[in-house]
């Protein structure tokens, strides 16, 4: 297994995802019936699950290293 980004990096990643999400709700708000806008918000909240495990795994580590 590879070892996680540094909890910093997927943490802005993690941001950034939350802001596209928002803007995407906003848009699907004015165009409910888009299926391509919908497509691309259920990508981002993939990648958004994704990206949670990539953090708690990094976080996991760091505080495992902190400790030994």
């Amino acid at each position: 297994m590879t070892e996680p980004r540094h909890t910093d990096v997927a943490a802005k990643e993690l941001n950034d995802i939350n802001q596209l999400l928002q803007q995407h709700a906003k848009m699907l708000e004015k165009h409910p019936t888009d299926s391509l806008l919908r497509l691309s918000y259920e990508q981002f909240e993939y990648r958004k699950r994704q990206l949670l495990k990539e953090l708690h795994l990094s976080l996991s580590l760091y505080f495992i290293g902190q400790v030994a």
